[in-house]
Parts: C-alpha cells; sequence; structure tokens
C-alpha cells in the first residue's frame, strides 16, 4: 500500500508540474515576444526540459527506469572510490537523462534511449563522485542531492584550472 500511495503522488506532482510548465510558458512567451522582437530579432525562447515530456512519455519512463538503475550499480562497483558517499540522483535520472532519452528514441529508437540512459547514468555517477573532490570544502552536500553533469563537469574543469594555477 505504501507504494502505492508514493506512486500516485509521484504521478499527481509530475502531472502538476507539467501543466504548470505549459501554463507557465502559454502565458510568459507571447507576453515577453514584443520585447523579443524589439532587443533580438527573431529570437527564439528557450523552454524547460518538461515541454517535450508528452511527446514520448514511455521513452523518458524508459530513460529514467535505465539511468536508476545503471546509475545505482556504478555506485555499488565504485564504493569507497570517491570522498563522500554518492547517492542515486533522482532528479537529474528523470529530468535530464529522461529528456535525453526522449531526444535518443527520436533518433535511435529504443536502442538509442536505452544506451543514451545507460551511459548517462554511469557518467552522472563518476561527475559527482570526481566533482567531489573539487567542491569537497565548498557545496559539496548541495551537490550530491541536486547536481547535473553541466554542474559537475564545469566544477571539476574550472577545479583542475584553478589547481593548475595555483
Amino acid at each position: 500500500m505504501y507504494i502505492f500511495q508514493h506512486s500516485i503522488m509521484f504521478g499527481v506532482g509530475i502531472t502538476v508540474m507539467l501543466q504548470g510548465v505549459r501554463m507557465l510558458i502559454a502565458e510568459i512567451v507571447p507576453a515577453f515576444k514584443g520585447i523579443a522582437d524589439k532587443v533580438v530579432p527573431d529570437a527564439i525562447p528557450a523552454l524547460d526540459c518538461p515541454v517535450i515530456f508528452p511527446y514520448a512519455p514511455n521513452a523518458l519512463t524508459i530513460g529514467f527506469l535505465v539511468a536508476m538503475v545503471t546509475s545505482v550499480i556504478t555506485i555499488l562497483l565504485t564504493n569507497g572510490m570517491f570522498p563522500t558517499v554518492v547517492i542515486p540522483l533522482i532528479s537529474t535520472c528523470f529530468f535530464e537523462i529522461g529528456t535525453a532519452a526522449i531526444i535518443g528514441n527520436s533518433t535511435g529508437g529504443v536502442r538509442g534511449a536505452v544506451i543514451g540512459s545507460a551511459v548517462a547514468g554511469v557518467l552522472a555517477v563518476f561527475l559527482v563522485g570526481f566533482g567531489a573532490y573539487f567542491f569537497n570544502n565548498t557545496i559539496q552536500q548541495w551537490m550530491l542531492v541536486y547536481g547535473g553533469q553541466d554542474f559537475d563537469l564545469w566544477g571539476i574543469v574550472c577545479g583542475s584550472i584553478a589547481r593548475l594555477i595555483a
């Protein structure tokens, strides 16, 4: 009963979030269109990743599940390799890797969604783990919960450059 109740709550939360994003985009894009035409002619608005979720919900689910499984397996295999305990990044697996799975599904079919999600799940763990070396005395706890691949990658690059300079 616990699992059923929380799965329903998750589904309702995702539905509310998607409807909110659609409503926000429907209101904001036309409002800024006039300003954008004057400041930056022919500008194309950037939209958030949940906008493409309705186009391939099965690919989103496949991407999320594959990324979670591969990231948990990677965490178990790399136990003790990083300076901190790496936890599975559920929001990263859902929003970033799930969105990538939708794009992978559109270009490579189910195989593209599965392979891309598996690689991204493994990569997410390694980026968070190696990023922990650079964020050790600053925002490490925040990064472990909310960090994404882009944040960790730039942290590693900037941290490496800073250590070379110093």
